[in-house]
């Protein structure tokens, strides 16, 4: 799915604990170096693991009119969980990528008009050796699935995100979890 360069949207949905609002920083930040403007909104339904939790990220040449979005040209769903509440806020054209643990013949959506990718982001993190990089996978498929950032932004953002004296592993080990999200796709 190809979609213009100059504006992106994507809402991301899932549970407390699950890096929601740690992805959405580091694509908003990303954003920075592409997009003259950005808007962040995360949104917490309960401040604990397992609470609902959502974020809006909006990135434009244009001006962002608000920072919420109700339907977006992209959203993920990380937990099973959740894909109820959001399968409805996809705009026709646009993409929902979902992660696939917990999925059933019974609870897969097809969406009318927006093209529906299941990642296995669950399973490649546990291959590559840390289960909670799980988000940066599938963070990885969104930008493999739209192309709205170059890679390179986002390999930055993590240097910077999760670096510093003596976490040269930590960083290597995210920025190999985001290059496997993009070939998941």
């Amino acid at each position: 799915m190809e979609q213009k360069k100059n504006k992106g949207e994507l809402l991301i949905a899932g549970v407390g604990g699950w890096g929601i609002v740690t992805i959405g920083n580091i694509l908003a930040d990303a954003a920075i170096q592409t997009y003259e403007n950005v808007a962040w909104f995360p949104s917490y339904a309960t401040m604990m693991r397992g609470g609902e939790t959502e974020c809006c990220i909006t990135f434009s040449q244009e001006r962002i009119a608000s920072p919420i979005i109700y339907k977006s040209s992209a959203v993920m769903v990380l937990g099973a969980s959740r894909i109820d509440a959001f399968k409805n806020r996809v705009k026709p054209g646009g993409v929902m990528i979902i992660e696939k643990t917990g999925i059933t013949e019974e609870n897969k959506v097809s969406i009318e008009d927006a093209d529906v990718r299941y990642v296995s982001a669950i399973d490649a993190a546990q291959k590559l050796g840390n289960i909670k990089n799980a988000n940066i996978v599938i963070m990885g498929a969104y930008i493999g699935v739209t192309g709205l950032m170059s890679k390179e932004s986002v390999l930055e953002r993590i240097d910077v995100r999760f670096g510093g004296k003596g976490k040269e592993a930590r960083v290597s080990a995210a920025k190999e979890a985001f290059l496997a999200g993009i070939e998941l796709v």
